[in-house]
């Protein structure tokens, strides 16, 4: 079952003193003129995740610029099935920390066992022309989304990764290093396996359900990459193993492991021209990174039980009416709560019988009633 957002409370959140709005609709539209407060909406809604929130923001810069304190806090009730969730997120001593149900949380990461979000915003254009590990960053969060043991992973291999150089620059103990390789080189194709799983996937999403968008062609490139590809899992583990070794004594002078899955390449292809998305118009770069949420929205789907509530902040601007219309059907057909914000009311001709719109003015939201 699809969750729901019914409410979202904020106190002392960006431009909100206080602020509280019910939804009844699966799509929830808020327009008004720029700086009237319409992302900080969906940003408060974005905090119900790990993540810093869809702006990427500090945490002091949350607080309510009017505030007398820097404390804020954002209420939100969740309904799947027939039962309600209450989560929260606030504040404390200059962290940012969680409740379900009032109890507290030992980990942000346990708010998506219950919501879990993506977000297209004007600052994720350049998504797939910016540096690898941004880009990287990206899909490692789709990737995620798709698999419940993958960000685990990520933070296992993290830490393997600093032990590794620790023993490398003050303990220098060979059996201690070959563990520690040993262990990494498992982790890094536990990894890649679940990588390569989602790409077959997307790939197959792709194929199977049609959509008026361009979608891509998504591969991943790296040294570990090659070796899973041309060996055994045993023999990989052995080649990663030695890889990791020879690179010792550039590891402590760089003291970064070079030979790693956070060096993966993500590359996204034009899927007639195959051309780099670099080097597509801005336009195809649009509909590349519309297509793939909507695909691993699908892909959720089939995948885990906290299928996902999508944040569109400006989108339908930079979309010509035609797509509109066709970014609604399939939201549509995917039948998945979508919070909107837009300059102008007409954005959203496409859904004002289906949606709930507010107005947004000085950061007042006012619902108009149809």
């Amino acid at each position: 079952m699809q969750p729901t957002i019914l409410s979202l409370l904020c106190r002392n959140f960006r431009s909100y003193k206080a602020l509280m709005l019910n939804f009844s609709s699966k799509f929830i539209c808020f327009y008004g003129k720029n700086g009237a407060g319409k992302t900080n909406i969906l940003e408060a809604i974005s905090l119900f995740s790990s993540e810093r929130g869809l702006r990427k923001a500090l945490i002091s810069d949350f607080t309510n610029i009017n505030s007398i304190d820097n404390s804020w806090n954002l209420e939100l009730v969740l309904k799947k099935d027939i039962y309600k969730t209450f989560l929260a997120t606030k504040i404390n001593n200059n962290k940012r920390i969680a409740f379900i149900d009032g109890t507290i949380l030992s980990s942000l990461s346990k708010l998506e066992d219950f919501l879990w979000l993506l977000w297209i915003t004007p600052s994720m254009d350049n998504v797939f022309i910016t540096s690898k590990s941004d880009r990287r960053g990206f899909f490692d969060h789709l990737v995620t989304g798709f698999s419940r043991q993958y960000k685990e992973k990520l933070k296992k291999i993290t830490s393997l990764q600093k032990e590794r150089l620790h023993v490398i620059l003050f303990r220098n103990n060979e059996n201690w290093l070959n563990i520690l390789e040993e262990k990494i080189a498992e982790e890094y194709i536990n990894i890649t396996k679940i990588r390569f799983e989602f790409l077959n996937i997307l790939k197959k999403t792709f194929e199977t359900h049609s959509s008026e968008f361009l979608r891509p062609i998504v591969k991943i490139s790296g040294i570990i990459e090659n070796i899973i590809e041309k060996n055994s899992e045993e023999n990989s583990i052995l080649e990663i193993m030695d890889a990791l070794k020879q690179n010792r004594i550039i590891d402590s002078e760089k003291q970064s492991t070079q030979i790693s899955i956070f060096k993966t390449n993500w590359s996204v292809y034009h899927p007639k021209s195959y051309f780099e998305a670099a080097n597509c118009s801005t336009g195809e770069q649009k509909a590349f990174l519309i297509s793939l949420i909507l695909a691993v929205t699908r892909i959720y789907q089939q995948s885990r039980a906290g299928v996902p509530i999508l944040l569109f902040d400006d989108l339908m601007f930079h979309l010509d009416k035609g797509r509109r219309r066709a970014l609604i059907d399939e939201l549509i057909n995917l039948n998945v709560q979508t919070f909107f914000t837009g300059t102008e009311l007409n954005l959203f001709d496409e859904i004002l019988s289906l949606a709930q719109i507010y107005h947004v003015e000085n950061s007042i939201c006012t619902e108009i009633k149809k």
